[in-house]
């Protein structure tokens, strides 16, 4: 069944890529609607604005109040302490023609703390010509004007979450440190190679909200966060694309996930910086091991649409997106990402927390027949599992409470 799902998947893109060819005058009609920025372009180090892929793409990046997996490393540094399972994603995105991204992102949870780790290359070849068509070499260099230009970044990132309880998730704080490389090779350009330093920084909390439906996890999140403060190190150097983002997520019904971002481009060098602009994404679950991701992103000269699904197995998940834009080109299949994401576990926690609930409704049903002792004891040992469990607190209370009413009770009918 699941291979007919990834086939349907394929199916589905086939005709997205048929569909999009006659879909061009449209959108360029509907992306003239918002403008061109003067400012864009003027950041270095663009891959920081890339997504590598994954739903995180799939949602038009409307992923800063998600904590789904670990396409977080991009957007909410403070979401790795709310991810359920150990993750080990490969990914692959065709962006424009010759341009690749390579991505690898590896993210744990420990208890309460998040730990994210990840590396990030775009590359494509370059071959000089002159206005003739003829290849040349700069006055500077022997050789002829090629080579790869490539940029690449590496991550590592941490994160912490208090005030858990069993109705609250508790707010989650993160931070991430990123060091990144240029290279312009020497026969293109002279000393434009370079080293940046950044960080981000972000929060996180998810809570119950207008929620008509019951299920452990919280419908409702919220996330800010500030990505890529800091500088290349570099004769004249551009600013990095510095960002300010606010999110948030709603689940209406179970199926159904909605995320909207709104993103606050400035420059720390105080130069003017791109256009607000915003993200709304979709995660849509079909079955219990198919899911569509979609979203628009609304941004002054390159507005974004894309659409994506996801396969998830026990142990291996995979998705892929289409991108739809003005750099896409309809003759060939470029815009396109995949994804390849390991479940690597989660240390027990789905598990002892499945115990935990059994005991609890075990307990429920044996203070249902008056024997409170018995339904403590058990909801003890779903504490013992699971020590946020509160309606197992709430219980022992109210058992406490019962059993010292039946011992009063008793007390005075044998007094008299």
């Amino acid at each position: 069944m699941k291979y007919k799902a990834l086939a349907l998947s394929l199916l589905l893109f086939s005709g997205v890529l048929l569909y999009s060819q006659n879909f061009e005058d449209y959108y360029s009609s509907w992306s003239s609607m918002f403008g061109i920025d003067p400012n864009s372009g003027t950041n270095s180090f663009l891959i920081l604005l890339v997504p590598s892929g994954g739903k995180h793409e799939g949602m038009a990046t409307a992923y800063t109040a998600i904590a789904i997996d670990s396409g977080f490393i991009d957007s909410n540094p403070a979401a790795s302490s709310l991810l359920d399972v150990t993750e080990l994603s490969f990914l692959h995105n065709n962006w424009i023609n010759d341009v690749n991204i390579e991505s690898v992102i590896f993210t744990t949870r420990l208890g309460n703390l998040g730990l994210g780790f990840a590396g990030k290359m775009m590359y494509l070849p370059f071959t000089g010509v002159n206005d003739w068509g003829d290849r040349y070499s700069n006055d500077y260099s022997g050789d002829y004007a090629a080579g790869y230009y490539w940029e690449t970044v590496g991550t590592a990132n941490v994160s912490y979450n208090i005030l858990k309880n069993f109705y609250f998730d508790g707010i989650s704080f993160g931070g991430s440190f990123k060091a990144a490389y240029r290279n312009v090779p020497f026969s293109i350009a002279q000393n434009q190679s370079a080293v940046a330093i950044m960080g981000d920084a972000g929060i996180m909390t998810r809570f119950n909200f207008l929620k008509p439906y019951y299920s452990r996890d919280k419908n409702f999140s919220l996330g800010l966060s500030v990505k890529n403060v800091g500088a290349e190190f570099i004769e004249n150097p551009d600013p990095l694309p510095t960002r300010f983002s606010a999110g948030l997520a709603y689940s209406p019904f179970r199926p159904l996930t909605m995320a909207f971002d709104f993103n606050l481009p400035f420059n720390i060098d105080g130069t003017d910086a791109e256009a607000p602009y915003f993200a709304v994404g979709m995660d849509l679950t079909l079955t219990n091991f198919l899911s569509l991701q979609s979203g628009v992103l609304l941004k002054s000269g390159l507005p974004r649409f894309t659409i994506g699904t996801a396969v998830e197995t026990a142990k291996v998940d995979f998705v892929i997106n289409y991108t739809l834009d003005l750099t896409t080109q309809f003759s060939q299949p470029d815009r396109i990402s995949l994804e390849l994401r390991l479940n690597m576990g989660d240390y027990g926690r789905k598990e002892r927390a499945e115990q935990a609930e059994i005991l609890y409704v075990e307990g429920l049903k044996i203070y249902a027949e008056g024997r409170y002792q018995e339904a403590i004891k058990k909801w003890e040992a779903c504490l013992e599992l699971d020590p946020l469990f509160s309606p197992a607190k709430e219980m022992i209370d109210t058992a406490m409470s019962s059993f010292e009413l039946q011992q009063e009770i008793q007390k005075r009918q044998s007094a008299e």
